[in-house]
């Protein structure tokens, strides 16, 4: 199937929605409606599943102030009456909570440990997968769940051994040996697996020459490296293999603006394939489906990338929300796995009057901050002025362009250490200020959405759940993340209990290994 021809949302092509986002109409037309409705006809026309099923959601470093901007951006500027995310947390038979995030070795986690607290019930030390520091491996969820024949699967946005799902899988005590977690991905064979990250699966990129998509191949299962491919395939009862990417799949923003991004699938299409693949199993299925350039962009102080990420999580909910109009039994579980950035709109204008036009604003973007640099290499002023202009939609003054060179340069000194990701971080603060006036004032407001930072941060999680035994859980509280582990056991009629180790051993082993522990943690 090509582009020109490819069955789209709402009967438009993808090359027509391509030509509609210069006009901001894009997201409009996107397929985020209220839980029950029939959805875009590549995306819904689901079976009856053969067994019960579990979705496990994450929208990796999502802050709560992301999204509540894409629900202002899906319904203030795209005229949407709800979302299907607000939808499902307005809904009296949704269980809501928060969720608490720290790692055993720090109050700010990373996504290995808050991954592998979900899948082990344990915690563990930062960049940690399933293991603990002393190298003792956890059982995962998905290790436990396949004894009892429940069909597994992963969807991601990021390469598929990037920590959030490699945690499910992977007992690595460092979550950057990629390589060796996509062998580990290949022993284990999940029933789906979708994503980027071919160059960790290809034999002229790995330092072991072996060719683990040929290896998936002959052991049984179907694999897809674009986006016609995925469409194509059919639900058959065999491992699905897709990579799409050899890192990270593009941006949402890129995607939809960039046709030579055409090949590489949208999370809403991955999901829906894994669920017609999963819901063949007899004995039910565990799917983790993740947002995880949600993290990425905020990182880079990207609020515009941030929102158009957050709103493709909130088309996959409405899949989700397709697929259990026809299968009921179906549990779902959305959260993330720490704050980013401190995301923050602020209130701007005379009695804050001025804050939901700001917001709106970023709306002219067409580009993430990841693609713009990449343009920004080896230009002079005026060409950088022209490109940041062009792709965020805001005039841009040589002088900020000067600044946004500046930041390029190694060793730039002109943020505290807590803006370590540039020029990333100086764009976003660019697109956050007043424009200039021509007679020298302070002129009309850009964006509003502030960071404190490009890290993650610590604050607690929203935990919503719905669908099958939703209310029967008991997730409407405060719990830990290691909570939801026992959750999932629950609901497949599992029990399991890992090994544990207390904080104050943890911050000794790695200081003793210098794996990065903060000395005045040490407890003699």
């Amino acid at each position: 199937m090509n582009d020109s021809d490819s069955s789209a949302q709402n009967g438009l092509t993808r090359r027509e929605l391509l030509g509609l986002l210069g006009a901001g109409a894009l997201a409009a037309l996107l397929p985020a409606g209220l839980p029950g409705q029939a959805h875009a006809a590549n995306n819904a026309d689901f079976d009856t599943a053969k067994g019960p099923g579990l979705i496990f959601v994450v929208g990796d470093g999502m802050p709560a102030g992301v999204v509540r901007a894409m629900h202002e951006v899906r319904t203030g500027v795209f005229g949407r009456a709800n979302t299907a995310l607000h939808a499902r947390l307005r809904d009296p038979r949704s269980a809501l909570g928060l969720m608490a995030t720290a790692s055993l070795s720090s109050i700010v986690t990373d996504s290995a440990p808050a991954s592998a607290a979900w899948s082990t019930g344990v915690h563990t030390a930062n960049r940690h997968l399933a293991a603990l520091p002393d190298g003792r491996p956890l059982t995962t969820i998905f290790e436990l769940v396949r004894k009892r024949g429940v069909a597994t699967g992963l969807v991601t946005t990021t390469r598929v051994t990037h920590a959030t799902p490699a945690a499910w899988i992977s007992h690595q005590t460092n979550r950057d040996l990629e390589d060796d977690i996509a062998s580990e991905i290949l022993a284990f064979r999940p029933e789906v697996l979708l994503g980027g990250g071919f160059r960790h699966f290809s034999a002229a990129k790995r330092k072991d020459g072996r060719d683990l998509l040929a290896e998936f191949q002959r052991s049984g299962c179907d694999t897809v490296t674009d986006r016609a491919g995925l469409l194509a395939a059919t639900a058959a009862a065999k491992p699905l293999v897709g990579l799409f990417s050899a890192s990270h799949l593009a941006y949402n923003l890129d995607r939809l603006n960039d046709p030579a991004l055409s090949a590489q699938p949208t999370l809403p299409e991955m999901t829906a394939q894994a669920l017609r693949r999963l819901a063949k199993n007899p004995n039910g299925f565990l799917l983790q489906v993740e947002a995880g350039r949600i993290d990425h962009a905020c990182h880079s102080n990207d609020a515009w990338s941030s929102i158009m990420d957050t709103v493709e999580l909130d088309d996959t909910l409405a899949v989700i929300d397709s697929f259990l109009a026809v299968n009921p039994k179906t549990l779902v579980i959305v959260t993330s796995d720490h704050g980013n950035s401190g995301w923050g709109i602020n209130g701007t204008g005379s009695s804050y009057n001025d804050a939901t036009a700001a917001l709106r604003s970023y709306r002219a973007g067409k580009a993430s901050f990841e693609a713009i640099i990449r343009r920004l290499k080896g230009k002079n002023a005026q060409q950088t002025q022209d490109i940041l202009t062009e792709s965020t939609g805001f005039a841009i003054g040589l002088d900020e362009a000067e600044m946004v060179l500046a930041a390029m340069e190694p060793g730039y000194g002109g943020f505290t250490g807590d803006y370590v990701y540039q020029p990333d971080a100086t764009i976003g603060l660019l697109l956050a200020r007043n424009a200039k006036a021509k007679d020298g004032k302070a002129g009309l407001r850009r964006g509003n959405v502030g960071f404190t930072s490009t890290n993650h941060t610590a604050e607690d999680q929203t935990l919503l759940a719905y669908g099958h035994r939703a209310r029967e859980l008991n997730l409407a509280r405060l719990l830990d993340n290691t909570e939801l582990f026992d959750t999932m056991c629950a609901y497949f009629g599992l029990r399991h209990t890992n090994p544990r180790m207390a904080q104050d051993e943890a911050a000794r082993l790695l200081l003793a290994t210098r794996q990065d522990a903060d000395p005045r943690l040490h407890i003699a």
